[in-house]
């Protein structure tokens, strides 16, 4: 549901608009480059296409060229509409080492639209700037966030621009953060996993209504059609 307001065609015009004048500020004041993360690739696409109406000169059918690329997932078998922007290894590679390129001077790639391409690992410290249109919340919030504050020459700091309201997330990421003296925590306590993992198991046998299912693993059909029976 929050998908299909978030991917609604005005306010994906809106985000555009703010975007374009937010973005070509944020260059006349400090060149670099910008990540947009978005909820799905269908509201990539439908961003993409917002954006180049509104700078036609942005945009570029070939790889090598353009302002402006979506970077995501995908195969032949996808939809016409995502088809444009899905790429190949090699030209996603060369994309990923022209992105992270401080020479912007040569290089016209200066924002890319992902879901959640990267979003970690990705170490590009001439990115200043993440418009932020997805929820996130914990690791993957503070993993993202990181693309932007790396040290940078005349870099001032990194900006995020929030559109969906994580600002509530994002201090509580903080506070479990910093409450782990920056050592972090894993992704995923063992315990609350392990905890997730009984309460499921629990609901499972719930379902069997006592059925004895303990000779799973020598018993065959037969213990399977007693238990889906």
């Amino acid at each position: 549901a929050l998908e299909k307001v978030v991917g609604a065609e005005p306010r994906v015009a809106s985000v555009a608009a703010d975007l374009v004048t937010h973005f070509e500020a944020r260059e006349a004041a400090q060149p670099g480059k910008a990540m947009v993360v978005t909820m799905s690739r269908e509201i990539c696409v439908h961003l993409y296409n917002e954006i180049v109406r509104l700078r036609p000169e942005w945009h570029d059918e070939d790889p090598e060229k353009g302002a402006i690329k979506i970077v995501m997932t995908g195969s032949a078998s996808d939809k016409a509409l995502l088809r444009p922007h899905i790429y190949g290894g090699p030209v996603k590679k060369r994309l990923e080492k022209r992105f992270k390129d401080p020479n912007a001077t040569q290089d016209p790639l200066k924002l890319v639209i992902v879901r959640d391409m990267w979003l970690t690992g990705f170490d590009a410290p001439c990115v200043h700037t993440m418009y932020v249109d997805k929820p996130m919340k914990g690791h993957n919030l503070m993993q993202a966030i990181a693309r932007v504050n790396r040290v940078f020459k005349d870099k001032q700091g990194g900006l995020v621009v929030d559109y969906i309201g994580i600002a509530n997330e994002l201090k509580s990421a903080l506070k479990e953060y910093t409450a782990a003296q920056g050592r972090g925590r894993p992704t995923v306590d063992a315990h609350e996993a392990f905890s997730v993992l009984a309460e499921k198991l629990d609901a499972l046998r719930g379902m069997l209504h006592g059925f004895d299912y303990s000779g799973f693993l020598t018993g065959g059909h037969k213990t399977l059609a007693g238990a889906a029976n």
